[in-house]
């Protein structure tokens, strides 16, 4: 049974009534089994105070397996944190310091906090907008030890093939952390194939699910030699014996949930309803085949993109190939700003950017999450066939 993508549009995502909206590499609209999860979470807590706590642990830890199965780990190696920010530095407190590699154009967040504690850093530089595996070895010395790497990088749209580079990780003994912001829940992730040793996410841009819950995944075994570089009254056993001389923390990824704090479990089931979506309605009850659907209709909404704007003078800085694309198609234009200023005015949303570098904004980022549809893209088309490229 193929998937009904304009039902899906229609009944799940109310925005799209109002706006022509292709920033998923931003935040996606909330989609309304999101709303209704969260909603029901405040109407619960307004109508009945927190005595139905149980129900939403349970809750919780449903979707942990759901997303346990998506990116195939256990569930149990699987925290919920509040964003990337919060992941990244938990895992630059748990690691020894040691030389780390990153893409030149990574997300700050990516790297921010492993510069404040003096990790020694090297960029990798790419070829094209690519960070091949050529470009990767070219940036490794003997005292690389880490290898910070976007599954999809937020500016330029390059997507990384996984495999390749667990492969190179395992072959030259590196830690493999992948910042999966832009591609968790969009495209396939398999931690064992792929060789990654830690991933996190946010989910408020391709799952739609807003701002406040994000996940990271660490490798049990990472826990043999080290210790969680925090505790919290929920990272003990029996935390509800309120013992506060029990500082004997749980070394264990599902104990880092929150910094061993209270949950905010309003964005945590949005985050549940979100994955039952995918799950359900796009993967007729499999996870796996709702992210295998989504990630073939987004690839063939940006190759649809792509043929619909050839008409135009345009330099795009995304690589091309199906295999390093994804949801984004990055442009430059030294008149970015006018256009972009004109879909506003035309009620179409994108992403106005530059180089970190650049004093002006040259970049339109157009992002396509599995809601889009061809009507959205003509709809691109229409204004830019207005102004003079």
């Amino acid at each position: 049974m193929s998937v009904d993508w304009e039902q899906i549009r229609k009944e799940y995502f109310p925005a799209l009534e109002l706006h022509t909206y292709i920033m998923a590499a931003s935040a996606s609209p909330l989609n309304k089994r999101a709303y209704d999860e969260g909603i029901n979470y405040l109407n619960t807590m307004l109508n009945h105070g927190d005595i139905y706590y149980e129900i939403f642990k349970d809750d919780v830890n449903k979707n942990r397996e759901i997303v346990a199965r998506y990116i195939n780990c256990k569930p149990d190696e699987i925290a919920f944190v509040p964003n990337v920010s919060a992941g990244m530095n938990i895992v630059a407190r748990m690691l020894d310091k040691a030389e780390l590699i990153y893409p030149s154009v990574e997300f700050p967040a990516s790297v921010h906090i492993f510069k404040r504690l003096g990790f020694p850093s090297k960029k990798i530089m790419p070829t094209n907008n690519k960070y091949l595996i050529q470009n990767i070895e070219n940036a490794t010395s003997a005292n690389t030890e880490i290898l910070i790497h976007s599954h999809v990088q937020s500016l330029t749209g390059f997507r990384q093939n996984l495999e390749s580079l667990g492969i190179f990780c395992k072959q030259n003994s590196l830690i493999n952390i992948i910042n999966a912001t832009q591609s968790f829940g969009s495209f396939d992730i398999d931690i064992k194939k792929e060789n990654i040793d830690i991933l996190i996410s946010n989910s408020l841009k391709w799952v739609g699910c807003g701002y406040g819950a994000a996940v990271l995944y660490i490798n049990q075994n990472f826990f043999s030699e080290r210790e969680i570089p925090f505790s919290g009254w929920l990272s003990v056993e029996d935390p509800f014996a309120m013992n506060n001389e029990n500082v004997n923390i749980i070394n264990h990824p599902q104990y880092m949930d929150t910094f061993g704090g209270c949950p905010n479990y309003g964005a945590l089931l949005a985050l549940k309803g979100s994955f039952d979506l995918i799950k359900e309605r796009i993967g007729l009850g499999n996870i796996k085949k709702g992210i295998i659907n989504i990630q073939e209709r987004i690839l063939w909404l940006t190759e649809l993109f792509l043929k619909k704007i050839k008409e135009f003078d345009l330099k795009i800085i995304t690589p091309l190939e199906p295999e390093f694309r994804s949801g984004i198609i990055t442009i430059e234009h030294e008149n970015a700003e006018k256009i972009y200023d004109l879909f506003i005015k035309n009620n179409i949303f994108t992403t106005l950017k530059k180089y970190p570098s650049a004093i002006k904004n040259t970049l339109l980022r157009f992002s396509f999450n599995y809601y889009n549809n061809e009507k959205d893209i003509d709809k691109v088309v229409k204004v830019l066939r207005t102004i003079k490229i």
